[in-house]
């Protein structure tokens, strides 16, 4: 039987803890993985993986080019240097998996919109090892890439509905800035899912606003909403917050709203395929997201 390969790499900031990415590697040795550690995990300038973009974005081409799945070691900032020279003609050619949240939300897109490829929305690898991670995290993950297909099941306010779609989002900020661009994919009928971190919410209401005025919202049939965690408040708001702009989102489009599942910068975060397509389905406020299409390693 083949080993399964899986390479960690920093294609966004810099590792801050290694501690807590060998604890990541070692969770994957457990599951039967050779782990290979890429250069832009040991080395960094300035906020970024790597000695230089140049080098950051060769250490994620070296380790996609022979592993099965690379998972991030870290999101940050800084895929965006480097998202010109990624060879996703060989990702897609290989099959390979990529893996992350936050600023891999870029990848993620990016593949998406040349390759309709699918990729992981999971735990990057220094949050994997963290030694506050939740047991939920780790076997959502665990299940994600062990599985054909698997569901994840959560409460919500939401009504009784069921709408299937390509399953594609991400961090809200990061998704938002890629719009205009050629590594944003033109999903229509979608279950599109956002988050966010530390951002003020007339922000988040205005990008919120800025994909609906763009005519992506309108396109899918539903939005998911994950955490909006650690809210910066301002000294404008006079009690204005991130539920008057959720309040917002749903009087300015008709397309389902559902608040509940567990993902974004938060202790439990479950995994998601995105561009894989999904079922989702809302029956007396238990909501039940089926995902097929998992890599099933």
């Amino acid at each position: 039987m083949k080993k399964k390969i899986a390479g960690i790499a920093a294609p966004s900031g810099n590792v801050l803890n290694l501690e807590d990415v060998k604890k990541a590697a070692k969770l994957l040795e457990e599951d039967g993985w050779e782990v290979k550690l890429g250069k832009s995990v040991l080395t960094s300038f300035q906020r970024f993986g790597g000695v230089s973009d140049e080098a950051r974005a060769e250490d994620f081409n070296r380790l996609c080019g022979k592993c099965d799945f690379v998972l991030a070691a870290r999101g940050g900032y800084g895929l965006n240097r480097i998202l010109p020279t990624i060879d996703f003609e060989e990702i897609h050619k290989r099959g390979v998996w990529v893996g992350g949240f936050s600023d891999i939300t870029l990848f993620s897109l990016a593949y998406l919109a040349k390759y309709q490829g699918k990729s992981l929305h999971c735990p990057t690898a220094s949050v994997l090892g963290k030694s506050s991670v939740s047991a939920f995290s780790i076997e959502s993950f665990r299940t994600a890439l062990s599985s054909k297909q698997y569901a994840i099941e959560f409460e919500t306010d939401a009504a009784n509905l069921k709408v299937s779609g390509t399953l594609w989002g991400g961090n809200l900020s990061v998704l938002v800035s890629a719009l205009g661009t050629p590594y944003f994919p033109d999903i229509e009928g979608g279950v599109l899912f956002l988050e966010d971190l530390a951002e003020p919410a007339y922000k988040i209401e205005r990008n919120l606003l800025q994909l609906a005025q763009a005519g992506v919202l309108q396109k899918q049939q539903a939005i998911v909403l994950g955490h909006f965690s650690h809210i910066r408040n301002s000294a404008h708001d006079f009690g204005y917050s991130i539920e008057d702009a959720k309040e917002i989102l749903r009087k300015t489009i008709k397309v389902p709203v559902i608040e509940g599942l567990p993902f974004g910068h938060v202790d439990d975060l479950c995994t998601l395929v995105i561009g894989a397509p999904c079922c989702l389905s809302v029956n007396s406020r238990h909501c039940t997201l089926t995902i097929p299409d998992a890599p099933n390693f």
